[in-house]
């Protein structure tokens, strides 16, 4: 697992400084979410704390707590884009991070959820635009068939 970790880290760093880090333009029109705002210098990552199953909620906040979690997760220069509870897997939390960063949130999560998550980082993107962008070219498609 901090294999896998290191990885994605080194991955990350490399996005960040090749510059790939930036949003498709918005289409024309009312959206119904606001894009991710992020900086030049950001990336957005997904976090996946998955439950363990053998410990129930008490178990947990006990072990977050007795780590200091919620101190230090998420580190104070990370923006948290949005924060999802599903139901029989866990927390799904995006982050804004700066390129300076990905360090001291890789020791967040090693230093606060371990023992009470399994983790599961992600390099992720904001896809609604490239979607609605898509599906209005489709429709374009289709009218000018007819």
């Amino acid at each position: 697992m901090l294999k896998k970790t290191l990885l994605l880290v080194s991955i990350l760093l490399v996005f960040a400084q090749m510059g790939l880090a930036q949003q498709p333009t918005a289409p024309e029109g009312p959206s119904t979410t606001p894009p991710a705002v992020i900086g030049a210098d950001s990336v957005l990552v997904t976090v996946i704390l998955k439950h363990q199953q053998n410990k129930n909620l008490p178990e947990i906040r006990r072990i977050l707590e007795a780590q200091g979690f919620w101190d230090i997760f998420p580190p104070q220069d990370v923006r948290v884009v949005s924060w999802t509870l599903a139901m029989g897997l866990g927390h799904i939390i995006t982050l804004s991070v700066p390129a300076g960063a990905i360090r001291r949130l890789n020791l967040a999560l090693e230093n606060g959820a371990w023992g009470a998550f399994d983790t599961e980082i992600y390099l992720t993107y904001d896809y609604q635009t490239v979607w609605q962008e898509y599906i209005g070219r489709r429709e374009d498609a289709k009218e000018d068939r007819n």
